[in-house]
């Protein structure tokens, strides 16, 4: 019976497939098994040609070393990527080798940062990271691989992997106002209900030259903008309300809805959206939000309570990356809706 799958065993598989597929687009075969480089080695008159990672280091990230045991954790995982040729023709091992391993780093050196990886329910992406080995480096490395002869290596930081707990910690709901109550006496009784402080929501701004720009997005309620709305389920007041957002943006470009769920049951998890719209101004003020860009954006759920954190999210690719690289998400700011009472 086969070992289940782990994330770190998918991410590390993600890397294998990568290379084995650049391989394959440019009409070679080349095996990439993931292993010591003892193991790889090919047997005397093998003809295939291999790439072998070696996944030989994990550390914890320099941040992020307190998180809960049922929350994800990120490691660094050092790798070691070695080159098995075979002879062919007029051509040696030895340089078969070399044009193995400069293939390889050339993969890595046009794509650093893989695209979006599910790694056991949790989305990564992978980059990687160029490491020069030092001869004590290899010395310690190939010295533990019995008699098989140093081949031409490199190696490589993958960040970050990966470890999901098979049960998630709950996490608690995001706090979006904030009140006092003092009472006096030794007997504890109920906590009246206090007026809340919601902070306000600042103005609404991007700068379009910077190439990362995020869209900035507020609820308009009774004429202004505000950044965090409480209702009680079952209200008249709920029944009738779809949120309306305003989006400040670049015009022209193409902005997407997403909500961040919470509930007692489940947690917290995303929903996405099918609402997509192009902003029509740079900047907003919550005092006079403009008639224009403006999107409604149904609620994800009204019949219980919890907590609904919707944000704007904008695709693109760097101009340094070209039409080829990596397509990158910028997430704006979060807005709240708060749901209470309901039975919950």
């Amino acid at each position: 019976m086969a070992l289940p799958e782990s994330s770190v065993s998918v991410a590390c598989r993600s890397l294998a497939d990568f290379v084995r597929e650049s391989f394959r687009l440019q009409g070679q075969t080349v095996r990439v098994p993931i292993g010591t480089p003892a193991a790889a080695a090919p047997a005397t008159g093998d003809t295939d040609h291999r790439v072998n990672l070696f996944f030989h280091r994990f550390e914890p990230p320099p941040m992020g070393a307190d998180v809960l045991p049922g929350q994800p954790w990120f490691l660094r995982v050092h790798c070691l990527v070695t080159a098995f040729a075979a002879a062919e023709d007029t051509v040696s091992a030895g340089e078969n080798d070399l044009r193995l391993l400069g293939e390889v780093i050339r993969f890595f050196h046009e794509k650093p940062v893989m695209d979006a990886l599910d790694a056991s329910g949790e989305g990564v992406r992978l980059q990687l990271i160029f490491q020069p080995l030092s001869l004590d480096d290899i010395n310690r490395l190939w010295s533990t691989q019995k008699d098989v002869v140093y081949r031409p290596s490199v190696a490589y930081e993958v960040a970050l992997v990966p470890v999901v707990p098979r049960t998630r910690t709950r996490e608690a709901p995001r706090v979006v106002s904030v009140g006092a109550h003092v009472q006096s006496g030794t007997q504890r009784g109920p906590v009246p209900a206090v007026p809340a402080w919601t902070p306000p929501l600042a103005r609404l701004r991007v700068d379009p030259r910077l190439e990362d720009w995020a869209p900035q997005v507020g609820f308009v309620r009774a004429g202004t903008c505000t950044q965090s709305l409480v209702f009680e389920v079952g209200s008249p007041e709920l029944a009738g309300f779809t949120p309306e957002v305003v989006v400040a943006g670049a015009a022209g470009a193409s902005v997407h809805f997403r909500w961040d769920v919470w509930d007692q049951a489940l947690g917290w998890r995303t929903v996405d959206t099918a609402v997509d719209m192009t902003p029509a101004v740079l900047e907003v003020d919550p005092e006079q939000p403009p008639a224009a860009s403006r999107v409604p954006v149904p609620l994800p759920f009204s019949d219980h309570a919890g907590q609904a954190v919707l944000y704007a999210v904008r695709r693109y690719r760097r101009a340094a990356d070209g039409p080829e690289g990596v397509e990158l998400e910028a997430r704006g700011n979060p807005v709240f809706v708060t749901l209470h009472g309901g039975g919950a």
